[in-house]
């Protein structure tokens, strides 16, 4: 079976979760560590970024900034898995799982 790459888009509410500088927050960033040495030893990471928080929205009526209480995307997996099942279930398995969102997207051929 060929594998697929998945884009694993992690979104939160901003002030939901862990708050930096908070013994919650280090263990948090504790865990993401640990997911990724894990997905780099499967050799299933095709590449991870953190986004800064913040941003600018634009769309035809302009350029406005990025609601700071609407749920915001805060990172980006591209992992390389065999199937949409194995990506949700990776998914599940995400620090932030417990109160944010992961949308699960494939790449086009």
């Amino acid at each position: 079976m060929s594998t697929v790459t998945h884009l694993l888009i992690h979104r939160f509410i901003p002030g939901t979760g862990p708050q930096p500088g908070t013994s919650e927050h280090d263990h948090e960033m504790a865990q993401w560590s640990l997911v990724d040495e894990r997905l780099r030893a499967a050799g299933i990471l095709v590449g991870g970024y953190a986004l800064a928080e913040g941003g600018t929205l634009l769309s035809p009526d302009g350029a406005a900034p990025l609601d700071e209480h609407a749920e915001t995307v805060f990172a980006v997996l591209a992992v390389s898995l065999e199937s949409d099942d194995e990506a949700e279930a990776l998914a599940r398995d995400m620090p932030t799982s417990q109160y944010g969102s992961v949308e699960i997207r494939s790449l086009m051929d």
